[in-house]
């Protein structure tokens, strides 16, 4: 694996939601979730074509979905937020990959921080790291991202793990990742992921 380029901790609404799928009217997008920025409270530019793609997959669909039927507003896109994910990084590698001439498989991680306007207490804090992992290949399958998920817990000496269905908007399908944790005799979510969506 190698380290994503993560330097973004201010982002814009287009590549923390809108590239990975996000719909703008999402709940996750109120100021009540999300840190917005008022200086300055725009990105300067979304790359050039790139977003018109987007917002057509939002309002009218593509690759075999049906998108959102909204009127995506590229001023919305614009705004400026304290990420609240790096998944916006794993977004812009896939971006910049898509981009290549000749398409080569990889494989990237990052760890670092993101924020969320969240009420303090024991289980959430305002600033918090994510790790997060991407492989981009062709033929993957779902059994292949649990076989490196268990892989990966495996080495953090996790080995008791059952894999939920969930909902991501920019995953089809998702899975929340659940262990059983000794002190607690329960099963406690430590982790998401998902396939991307075209």
């Amino acid at each position: 694996f190698t380290e994503m380029p993560t330097d973004n901790f201010v982002e814009s609404s287009f590549w923390n939601f809108d590239a990975l799928f996000q719909p703008q009217q999402h709940p996750a997008r109120d100021q009540h979730d999300t840190f917005f920025l008022l200086d300055p409270a725009e990105a300067p530019q979304l790359p050039p074509g790139y977003w018109s793609k987007v917002k057509k997959v939002h309002s009218q669909g593509g690759y075999s979905s049906q998108g959102y039927r909204y009127e995506w507003k590229v001023e919305e896109a614009k705004k400026n937020l304290l990420r609240t994910h790096t998944t916006s990084a794993s977004a812009r590698a896939l971006f910049q990959l898509a981009r290549q001439e000749k398409f080569s498989p990889v494989k990237y991680f990052s760890i670092d921080r993101v924020f969320r306007n969240e009420s303090l207490d024991a289980t959430h804090l305002a600033e918090f790291h994510q790790v997060e992992g991407l492989v981009a290949d062709r033929g993957l399958t779902l059994g292949h991202l649990m076989g490196v998920l268990r892989q990966f817990f495996s080495k953090l000496g996790i080995s008791q793990l059952r894999f939920k269905p969930a909902y991501n908007p920019y995953t089809e399908p998702s899975m929340e990742v659940f262990s059983y944790h000794e002190g607690l005799k329960k099963w406690v979510e430590v982790g998401n992921s998902g396939v991307f969506r075209p």
